[in-house]
């Protein structure tokens, strides 16, 4: 896997480097977006404080063959909303841990989006509104548990997992157990590909 750094500071770029270990890494120059293009995969750290916001979208329409995943000094919800919604893959701290780092590489390779908690639920909700998903979903061929039907009811409507467990009246560790089975039975990654799925089996 190829890892490509974007990023006008070397102090950012040296920790990158750094933290990524054995993985083959390779600096691009931020001059140089307009005349690069990628068609071998991988996943490109992009540090959103180095560039204009001209130059994002550039990333965002030009370089679809590569997973963007945007750092930022001061991380906010709106912004990484607003990235995700543009195609990015992940949006965290630019001064990560190594352990972090790995997680949300690994993470991204496989086809998961990688953002903080709050972030997550924001895009839940908001996908839950321009897609309508019903209650009335047919899960029969799912194999769930009355419980982990009733998880998905709460689920569906953007509930944080402590919502869950409380409108159940069970703790959040098992409600991160119902929704850990709910994902592996219904063959998704995460809350938004679940919902994604659900509602194109309405």
């Amino acid at each position: 896997m190829n890892l490509y750094i974007l990023t006008a500071r070397k102090n950012v770029e040296q920790r990158w480097n750094d933290i990524a270990g054995s993985i083959n890494t390779k600096s691009i120059d931020v001059d140089q977006l307009s005349q690069l293009s990628f068609t071998d995969g991988g996943c490109l750290l992009v540090h959103i404080d180095s560039l204009s916001k001209d130059q994002i979208t550039l990333l965002c329409t030009s370089w679809d063959k590569v997973n963007l995943i945007g750092f930022s000094d001061n991380p906010n919800d709106t912004q990484g909303i607003e990235l995700l919604l543009r195609g990015f893959k992940g949006y965290i701290n630019t001064f990560v841990t190594q352990s972090i780092f790995e997680q949300l590489i690994s993470s991204v390779t496989k086809g998961d989006i990688w953002a903080g908690t709050s972030i997550v639920q924001k895009m839940l909700k908001r996908l839950l509104q321009q897609s309508e998903v019903e209650h009335s979903i047919d899960l029969s061929q799912y194999q769930l548990s009355e419980r982990e039907v009733e998880t998905v009811d709460i689920l569906i409507t953007g509930a944080s997992n402590k919502e869950i467990g409380r409108k159940l009246g069970i703790t959040e560790r098992t409600v991160k157990a119902h929704v850990s089975s709910i994902l592996q039975k219904t063959g998704t990654s995460d809350r938004v590909s679940l919902i994604i799925k659900l509602k194109d089996s309405k």
